[in-house]
């Protein structure tokens, strides 16, 4: 059974539905029935749906995840922040979760729950989403549609008690010599009771990815409309190419 991570990273659409199999296959030997796995990334952004996190910078991710061939999965994934005027250099992100195929049919599913923490900083804007990921693959195609939820967006010093929900689509076209395309349209919605201007706003991606010998090239580029000042400064929502360089083990 393939296990499918749920790679908050924003390197390629194509990247986020990697295979934890593609790396567990380099290391066969099992720990309580399951394999480790991971990856380190280096890129010139941190994108969040559309959003720098990194204030424009470089990024520097990485994550170790173990996957039992039930479908269960858990992991740990880390990058370096930069949120302006707080001390939120480090994120750092347990997460669990339960993938599998349904039956014998074209579909794959991925639910769980990840929870984002910035330990040493002076704003607390810690906070977690339930997430579930509904696939489809045709030969080389796949779509997937995904639904982030969270009862208390970015912690009690942002949008305190907001809750928050985001979805979106991606297209993934897998060609030859380990080239693959991809795209993704999204919106982050939020309580319309909060009392809050409306902060909605729409995301997209799209970018050609390169796989070789463990290591994944892509190159994409994000956008968003509809973003406010009070969730984001101009700068961080603008529209930009981002490349970034994968190496799974």
């Amino acid at each position: 059974m393939t296990t499918w991570l749920p790679l908050k990273q924003t390197a390629a659409a194509a990247v986020l539905l990697l295979p934890a199999a593609t790396a567990q296959a380099q290391q066969p030997d099992e720990f309580l029935g399951g394999t480790f796995g991971g990856n380190l990334t280096l890129g010139t952004d941190y994108m969040f749906r559309g959003l720098s996190q990194t204030h424009n910078k470089p990024q520097l991710q990485g994550s170790l995840s173990w996957s039992h061939s039930s479908g269960l999965y858990l992991g740990v994934w880390s990058t370096n922040t930069n949120f302006g005027d707080s001390e939120a250099h480090i994120e750092l992100d347990p997460y669990i979760g339960f993938a599998g195929s349904i039956g014998d049919s074209d579909f794959s599913y991925d639910v769980g729950y990840w929870y984002y923490t910035y330990p040493g900083s002076n704003i607390d804007y810690d906070f977690g989403e339930l997430y579930g990921n509904l696939t489809y693959t045709l030969g080389d195609l796949s779509l997937t549609g995904s639904l982030w939820y969270s009862d208390n967006y970015f912690g009690k010093d942002f949008f305190d008690g907001v809750s928050s929900l985001a979805y979106h689509g991606v297209v993934a076209y897998q060609l030859p010599m380990g080239f693959s395309v991809s795209g993704r349209v999204g919106e982050q919605t939020f309580d319309e009771n909060s009392g809050l201007p409306n902060q909605d706003y729409q995301y997209y991606d799209a970018g050609i990815s390169a796989n070789w010998k463990g290591f994944t090239a892509d190159l994409r580029w994000y956008d968003t409309t509809g973003v406010e000042p009070q969730l984001s400064v101009k700068e961080d929502a603008d529209g930009r190419w981002v490349f970034s360089v994968t190496r799974s083990f």
